[in-house]
């Protein structure tokens, strides 16, 4: 189980077959287009141009299928948005709607969408207006309730002869500033309409003489009051009231939309399949844009998984009737370009997705998965070990596995935790905790309570087991690719340090053999003296090499906090435990009592399932920091380039190959 071997193919086929080509290419799945490039950097024809030769492009098509998309998208949101079916355990376990790719193109043809989401499109459109109009007529509600005490018309006051009228505001902070200025004036009324928040509402009437209006004008500058239009020909209550009854109308419209909108319901999932439909569409248009072109042909370059040659072949002299060009050429290993695909047996294929979160291997190195698998399954079974939580995620994953209609790569998910289950009831048994409890008389192994150093000591001879896997993994490599002193310079020598070194600390410490000891010592000395000599090896001048050597051998300290990362995964596993047991023990506290036989089992769900959830975050994270960073450090470098299957993710079917 490794990196799936990668063949580049040259393909020519005739103008009129493209489209044909690429929906069957699709169907095929397993294709990875290369973007060929007639530019250089610098705008002149590179080495693939050639005469007559031009980049293929259809901009007018992406933009119809965008717009298709839209409307679609605009559709299935207005459903989902107003769809009051209850989703029920049924529907979760059913899951989304499987397709083949041949039925999800037959569906688009017999199923009239087009009609559907434009309706559907027309009715989200007036639905919106009539909210907007609302929002609108509510402001406008909210501006004329500040003036409902005025019961005149406010057009009508504008037009009096022989006295000036004024609407207003004035700072509450200054309203007395404003009555006792108002109130010295002797043709001048005014009336307290409203007080809003910091602001005070008037209604000012005053004569139309020069010297009143000039103390008017000063009364007015002193309190700051600000003049209000307020263009309405009504008296407020009487407008308002047409603005109920015009809300009222609109409101009325809405819920008829509303519930139009709702008769749509069953469409939903047609609609959502047409849509999955036109992404892959909307690809294949994209990657078109991949291609070049002549005036009669289309010249097609990629990358497609070795065993799939033949049948590749066969696809396109099927769809072409023998008209067709092609060559393959067999990916070399040090190709940077080669786009990579993993291929694991049925555990391993279960932990890709944390490789591909870290990085894709390159194609020369190995695919690490198959590596790490082992290892992230006992550490974190190591981390969670309680029998009790174990069992639960077993029975969980088992019944969702078997249960629920889930996509390939939820069904991948699930799968991943369903076998790190197993290494958790493992782990469980050894330490002999159920939910946190023990069992008198039931064997165990260790007492993490008390025998918390021998944890200690196994986690990190773990860590050094690790470690030295990882190192020769690194050897292998080396090995493989030509380089054996490389191997003994960067892989040997630090075996011969760091085992020498641990095996003379111990047996030198504990007062063991002495002949071992000294053994060990010169082992370590030997491999020191090999780190110093080599590990400068390409550095210029005896100096720096001997510089670059003494920096290696410092490296030593890396190792020794390597080896001490590992102590979490005793105190992962023992922390969870010591919280299991205090859970149990606060539910032990409140028995005996009618209160604490309704509250023990919300005390011990509730905490153990939160425990659960704690643990198994904390041993995911932690395990995969341990892959990432101490083991991974010690022989893989990744910054490939993933393999792209010719299909877009789906969000609302699931799609069979």
């Amino acid at each position: 189980m490794a990196i799936v071997k990668m063949s580049k193919f040259d393909l020519v086929v005739f103008a009129e077959q493209r489209a044909k080509v690429l929906k069957k290419l699709q169907k095929f799945k397993e294709v990875n287009f290369v973007d060929i490039e007639l530019h250089d950097e610098n705008g002149e024809l590179s080495k693939d141009a050639v005469e007559g030769v031009a980049k293929y492009a259809n901009n007018e098509e992406l933009t119809h299928i965008d717009e298709r998309l839209y409307q679609l998208s605009n559709a299935i949101s207005l459903i989902k948005k107003y769809d009051e079916r209850k989703t029920r355990l049924r529907d979760v376990i059913y899951g989304n709607e499987n397709y083949t790719f041949d039925e999800l193109a037959k569906k688009v043809l017999t199923y009239d969408w087009k009609k559907v989401s434009s309706e559907l499109n027309k009715i989200g459109t007036q639905y919106s207006q009539i909210k907007s109009e609302i929002s609108k007529k509510y402001t406008r509600y909210d501006e004329i309730d500040l003036w409902e005490r005025l019961d005149v018309n406010p057009k009508e006051l504008k037009n009096l002869k022989k006295v000036n009228t004024f609407l207003g505001t004035v700072p509450i902070k200054l309203k007395g500033t404003f009555i006792d200025g108002i109130s010295e004036l002797d043709k001048t009324y005014y009336e307290e309409l409203k007080i809003v928040k910091d602001e005070v509402y008037y209604l000012v009437i005053s004569s139309i003489d020069e010297s009143e209006k000039k103390k008017l004008a000063e009364v007015f500058r002193n309190s700051s009051f600000t003049v209000e239009n307020l263009d309405i020909d009504a008296v407020p209550q009487d407008y308002k009231n047409g603005l109920q009854k015009e809300i009222s109308e609109l409101k009325k419209e809405k819920r008829r939309l509303k519930a139009q909108i709702k008769t749509y319901s069953e469409d939903l999932t047609d609609l959502q399949a047409v849509y999955e439909y036109m992404q892959n569409k909307k690809l294949r248009i994209v990657e078109s844009e991949k291609l070049a072109q002549t005036e009669n042909t289309i010249l097609i370059k990629g990358w497609i998984p070795t065993e799939k040659v033949s049948e590749f072949e066969k696809v396109i002299k099927d769809e072409t009737r023998n008209n067709y060009y092609l060559t393959f050429i067999d990916a070399d290993k040090d190709d940077a370009t080669v786009p990579i695909k993993l291929k694991n047996g049925k555990v391993a294929s279960t932990f890709e997705n944390l490789t591909g979160m870290y990085a894709y291997p390159r194609y020369n190195e190995v695919d690490p998965t198959p590596l790490f698998t082992p290892f992230y399954i006992l550490f974190f079974g190591m981390m969670g070990a309680d029998v009790g939580y174990g069992l639960v995620l077993l029975l969980a994953t088992m019944f969702v596995l078997k249960v629920v209609n889930l996509s390939s790569q939820m069904r991948k998910s699930i799968k991943f935790f369903f076998y790190l289950s197993f290494s958790v009831i493992f782990w469980g048994l050894l330490y002999g905790s159920y939910f946190g409890a023990t069992i008198p008389g039931m064997w165990r192994l260790v007492d993490p309570a008390s025998q918390y150093n021998d944890l200690l000591i196994g986690s990190i001879l773990f860590g050094v087991v690790h470690i030295f896997v990882g190192l020769a993994i690194k050897a292998y490599m080396l090995i493989r690719d030509g380089k054996s002193l490389e191997a003994v310079y960067d892989v040997l020598f630090w075996y011969m340090a760091l085992i020498g070194g641990m095996l003379f600390l111990i047996f030198k410490l504990m007062n063991l053999s002495a002949v071992v000891a000294n053994v060990s010592m010169w082992v370590m000395i030997a491999g020191m003296a090999g780190i110093v000599l080599t590990g400068g090896r390409e550095a210029k001048g005896v100096g720096a090499k001997l510089g670059g050597g003494l920096y290696s051998l410092y490296g030593i300290s890396s190792y020794v906090g390597d080896f001490v990362s590992y102590s979490r995964l005793m105190a992962l596993g023992l922390s969870g435990g010591f919280i299991a047991s205090a859970i149990n023990m606060i539910a032990g506290m409140i028995s005996g009592s009618w209160v604490g036989m309704i509250f023990i089992p919300v005390i011990l769900i509730a905490g153990h399932l939160f425990n659960m959830f704690l643990s198994f975050l904390g041993a995911y994270v932690h395990t995969s920091r341990l892959m990432y960073v101490e083991y991974f450090g010690k022989f893989y470098e990744g910054g490939g380039k993933p393999f792209k299957d010719f299909r877009t993710e789906n969000k609302y079917i699931n799609l069979d190959d």
